[in-house]
């Protein structure tokens, strides 16, 4: 799967040396707020029910086409029977670009990278190496399907999914959300 994403992210920069250079940096900014459901794809899923997520993301117009991602978000697991701790708090953090697909717009394809910092919570020391903390880093692709779009207003759905370099083996998860963005200028 790795090099599936590799890929992806390679012909996804090279798609900007054959950009028109429509926009200017910074020319507009939008804020939206996402919410939506949590899959776990890999063995993960043994230990942890799939969840929900909610996150704020800050999108701004970057060079030529491209619209830079930066994303916060936060997301309980709730572990399923025989897990020595009841769930973990998992915070996201991510920053990427979307490029406009010409013959679909307004949707959108992206990617970028993440930022998974998680704590267990009611871990037993001796038992989790997750009572004090752990970070992930990984990749992730989405696709951005806008619904309804209005002068300043937008509602729509993202698809996301994203690899995660852990240890011994990658984790992958799969987001579903709906947003509701506002264009702040």
């Amino acid at each position: 799967m790795p090099k599936i994403l590799f890929c992806f992210l390679l012909a996804f920069s090279a798609v900007s040396l054959f950009a028109k250079e429509d926009e200017v940096e910074f020319a507009h900014a939008a804020v939206a707020l996402e919410g939506g459901a949590l899959y776990l794809l890999d063995d993960a899923q043994d230990g942890f029910e799939d969840s929900y997520y909610g996150l704020l993301e800050f999108d701004y117009s970057f060079f030529r086409n491209f619209v830079g991602i930066v994303q916060f978000g936060y997301s309980y697991l709730p572990t399923k029977s025989g897990v020595d701790y009841d769930g973990t708090h998992m915070a996201i953090g991510r920053i990427g670009l979307d490029y406009p697909i010409p013959f679909i717009q307004p949707v959108s394809i992206g990617g970028g990278f993440t930022c998974i910092w998680m704590r267990a919570e009611g871990a037993d020391p001796s038992t989790s190496t997750l009572d004090d903390n752990e970070s992930e880093f990984g990749v992730f692709v989405r696709l951005n399907l806008p619904i309804i779009t209005l002068e300043k207003w937008r509602l729509g759905a993202k698809v996301y999914f994203e690899s995660l370099w852990t240890e011994p083996e990658t984790s992958e998860t799969a987001h579903f959300g709906f947003y509701l963005q506002r264009q702040i200028w």
